[in-house]
């Protein structure tokens, strides 16, 4: 899981005209992902993953590094299992 996030990131950012290679614990914020990005993660974590993430999920806790999106996900996964 932890790679298909990183490697969506790293597509986010390559659109963003900054092609950066994305760490686990890489702050997302200080990296520059935008907001349309992060739109964009959402509606992948929807489609892909069958996650939907509430608003009030949307933090720097779940969602500032690839390794913090894992652990969200994974923990969705495991409520709706």
């Amino acid at each position: 899981m932890l790679t298909q996030i990183t490697e969506f990131l790293e597509h986010q950012f390559a659109d963003q005209g900054d092609p950066t290679d994305v760490g686990p614990d890489d702050d997302l914020i200080v990296l520059g992902l935008d907001s349309i990005a992060y739109l964009r993660l959402l509606s992948w974590l929807r489609n892909e993953h069958e996650v939907i993430v509430p608003d009030e999920d949307v933090t720097l806790e779940n969602f500032g590094t690839a390794a913090a999106i894992t652990a969200y996900v994974e923990r969705q996964a495991g409520r709706s299992a």
